[in-house]
């Protein structure tokens, strides 16, 4: 156990754990009580359809134009883009459009999630889809490690610089909006930090599970705090404890890393139910 520990692999897995529970907790905050969790689930399903492009992208141009060519569409950085995207485009569904916006933004989730399964079938080779469905952060490489390290210090300081003013759009729209705060462009902002933080959470716990992991550790520290500034801290600290406790559990039992990590954020908050709320 604690040879396997000491292993590059899992350095980096629970590298990147600490790394990235600071946006979870973050956005999950901000997710958890603007209440869009819905709108986060299909931002993420939309990034799934962007690792299928960035996978079958690789493929074409590796047959036309060498393996240089083909890491012109790394997948997790095509995810990114098209999570943006998709966050943009559903913000503007959210705040403009006339028609039914939950039927709207339910054919982008399932387009989205079509999309990245039928390219990844297109795709030759042996493609684990399992990992992009449910994670496994015992894959990371140092790219990824770079990539969510990158992306994680973008989320904190748009948050840091911004958090006011995305408390203000969480709290009291309508109020925010009176005030003169431009609430459409940071609500939209919003959103892109959950697309950001999205692509994040797919190398841990995959498309199927991510909405869980970026509400749980959230919604437990939204039963010991009442203010938006140490709930943040606190769903930072939770979503840090259970992923590394999760990623304990799994090496130990040698389960899969993505659902062990849920079930033990789950864990948690049904725990934190017994808890009387301030």
């Amino acid at each position: 156990m604690f040879e396997t520990l000491q292993l590059p692999f899992m350095q980096r897995a629970f590298l990147i754990g600490a790394i990235a529970a600071i946006p979870f907790g973050l956005i999950g905050t901000f997710v958890v009580v603007r209440r869009i969790g819905y709108l986060a689930g299909a931002i993420a399903h939309c990034a799934f359809g962007g690792i299928g492009i960035g996978l079958y992208g690789q493929y074409l141009l590796a047959g036309c134009a060498g393996t240089t060519a083909a890491m012109l569409f790394p997948p997790m950085g095509v995810s990114v883009l098209v999570a943006v995207f998709c966050a943009m485009l559903i913000g503007l569904i959210q705040t403009q459009t006339k028609e039914r916006e939950d039927t709207i933004i339910g054919v982008i989730w399932a387009a989205g999630m079509a999309l990245g399964l039928l390219l990844l079938e297109l795709t030759p080779g042996n493609i684990n889809i399992a990992n992009y469905l449910f994670g496994n952060i015992l894959l990371i490489t140092k790219t990824d490690v770079l990539l969510v390290s990158s992306l994680s210090i973008i989320v904190l300081c748009f948050v840091l610089v911004f958090f006011k003013r995305l408390e203000a759009v969480c709290f009291d729209e309508e109020f925010s909006r009176l005030r003169g705060i431009p609430t459409m462009f940071y609500f939209q902002l919003l959103l892109i930090l959950t697309a950001l933080t999205v692509v994040l959470l797919v190398r841990i716990v995959g498309i199927v599970l991510v909405i869980a992991m970026l509400t749980l550790p959230a919604a437990t520290a939204c039963r010991f705090a009442k203010r938006l500034f140490p709930i943040c801290v606190l769903a930072v600290l939770f979503g840090w404890i259970v992923t590394w406790l999760g990623l304990f559990i799994s090496v130990y039992f040698n389960l899969s890393s993505g659902p062990t990590i849920v079930l033990v954020a789950a864990a948690g908050y049904l725990v934190s139910l017994s808890r009387r709320k301030h």
